[in-house]
């Protein structure tokens, strides 16, 4: 699982060199982040992935934060982000993640955190974060898809 979350930025990474920045603003589709955007929360939500499994390790069952990515996203202003910048900070947040998910013990990957009074463990919200990091990455290259689609 450690070795499949430290794929996340170097795709990110890979996908932002072939990115059309003329783009990176465009919403195609209403109700989700533009490219721009997507960058700037993958990067400041990776804080928050490891805040809660610090929290879960060491207070297991202790509620942590909730975490409204629109809300942030229109607080902190990634519509104004650099997305390379943002890029370099989600890599190295993630090194950081990966690197603290490496010192666990077997065991520590059952301790769990709880949002919104829901509780979960630290191995299941690790396998949500990669669904996550999917999720994100095929919204990018939908962006791709198009661009292919519209050369002649």
């Amino acid at each position: 699982m450690i070795y499949s979350l430290s794929f996340a930025p170097k795709i990110v990474e890979r996908l932002l060199r072939v990115f059309p920045t003329d783009r990176l603003d465009e919403r195609i589709m209403a109700d989700r982040f533009t490219a721009r955007e997507v960058i700037a929360h993958l990067a400041e939500y990776e804080q928050v992935v490891l805040d809660r499994i610090r929290a879960a390790n060491a207070s297991p069952g202790r509620e942590v934060p909730a975490y409204d990515p629109d809300q942030a996203a229109e607080a902190h202003h990634y519509a104004d982000k650099d997305v390379f910048h943002e890029a370099e900070v989600f890599e190295s947040r993630r090194d950081m993640t990966t690197e603290y998910l490496e010192g666990l013990a077997d065991a520590d990957w059952d301790k769990t955190f709880k949002v919104n009074g829901s509780e979960t463990s630290i191995k299941d919200y690790m396998a949500k974060i990669m669904a996550h990091d999917l999720e994100h990455m095929h919204q990018l290259s939908l962006y791709l898809a198009t661009e292919v689609a519209t050369i002649h």
